[in-house]
């Protein structure tokens, strides 16, 4: 038999609720063919068969399943699926002959998952309880309860506080900020959005740069595996962040190195419609090689991000700045400038590199190359 188990859908969660099973058990399916639908905090994914043999579940509607989890099984026919049930009916659970109930292997899995309490299973008043038991009592009303005195996070902020908490439990980063003249990037992108009548800003054009330094800085762009093996990619699928009072979504913009300036303008701008209706594909939110976090509301001076496993790197951009600044000759002058943020992770990357990489970037902005744009 084979299993079936949930993929790492994006790198935003870490699990996944089962919304629907498409087929049933016992059901022949083919390789291929969608077996359930599951859906993230960003996203709901189809998930087809690896391979093709006889159905059967080892999940229930509206379980969170972690990425990675076994959720079904295939097995080569009939008769080999009959096999696991009576083998799952015939396991001694937990607490033997002389307990007040007993509880079948599955049934025992569903309850730990469920942190269902032991009074609560004895007074279902059976002296066996199955799978198909514990599903019956999760499938009840709630009994009603007192008003809540505490306020609970949404799924989504929970789903967010998984991923952070990984983060920082595994990633041993550190952070450096670059301050970034921006005159005469801001003064160059009028102009081209001008003559190709496009709305071109500041996060375009650096979405626009940084998909081009992977080759440049490999170990900025692509997945360190716990083995601390590292797998680089030079295809530029730069993740960026949109929070626009629906969520945190962080859809990915792919092959970025290989599209023009305008080509991204017009794919973020889309992105930053798809999040203030909150509505994205879940193959738009995965395989980002590195990720830009904006924070350009005014009077942000910079904002230290988190990186997202199994990447090693996160930009972070903050609001444009006007500052007064000395002339070579001493005239006072003004200019605008952003902070550039660049956490990463110390096990693969040291500050002299990521320095050299914030340098890369703001040599592109502060002297843009205007004619490679297109």
């Amino acid at each position: 038999m084979k299993p079936i188990l949930v993929p790492t859908i994006n790198s935003n969660d870490t699990d996944a609720r089962l919304v629907s099973w498409v087929k049933e058990d016992g059901d022949a399916v083919q390789a291929g063919e969608t077996i359930a639908v599951l859906e993230t905090t960003k996203a709901t994914f189809d998930l087809p068969a690896e391979a093709g043999g006889v159905f059967h579940r080892n999940a229930i509607i509206n379980e969170r399943c972690a990425f990675g989890a076994t959720i079904g099984w295939l097995f080569t026919d009939e008769g080999e699926r009959e096999q696991y049930i009576h083998r799952q009916l015939m396991d001694e659970p937990e607490g033997g002959a002389s307990a007040d109930y007993v509880l079948t292997k599955a049934a025992e899995v569903l309850a730990d998952q469920h942190r269902i309490s032991p009074e609560r299973l004895r007074a279902m008043g059976k002296r066996v309880i199955k799978a198909g038991d514990i599903e019956a009592l999760l499938a009840a009303p709630p009994a009603p309860v007192a008003a809540p005195q505490r306020l609970m996070p949404s799924e989504a902020q929970r789903s967010i506080a998984r991923v952070v908490s990984r983060s920082r439990a595994t990633i041993p980063d550190s952070f450096l900020v670059k301050k970034i003249a921006v005159d005469a990037a801001l003064a160059a992108l009028a102009e081209h959005g001008r003559a190709h009548k496009l709305m071109i800003g500041l996060p375009d054009l650096l979405a626009w740069i940084v998909a081009r330094l992977a080759g440049e800085f490999p170990y900025f762009f692509g997945e360190l595996r716990d083995d601390l093996r590292f797998a680089p990619s030079d295809a530029g699928n730069i993740g960026v962040t949109f929070d626009l009072g629906s969520g945190l979504f962080i859809p990915v913009l792919r092959d970025a190195a290989a599209k023009s300036l305008g080509e991204i303008a017009k794919e973020l701008m889309a992105f930053r419609v798809r999040a203030m209706r909150g509505k994205f594909d879940a193959a738009e939110l995965s395989g980002g090689d590195l990720t830009i976090s904006l924070n350009m509301d005014a009077d942000i001076v910079f904002v230290q991000p988190v990186i997202l496993p199994p990447q090693t790197c996160m930009l972070a951009v903050g609001a444009v700045m006007p500052e007064v600044v000395l002339a070579a000759d001493g005239a006072v002058t003004q200019r605008r400038c952003v902070q550039l943020g660049i956490a990463f992770d110390h096990r693969v990357i040291n500050g002299f590199h990521a320095n050299a990489f914030a340098n890369a970037i703001k040599t592109r902005i502060e002297q843009p190359a205007t004619e490679a744009w297109s």
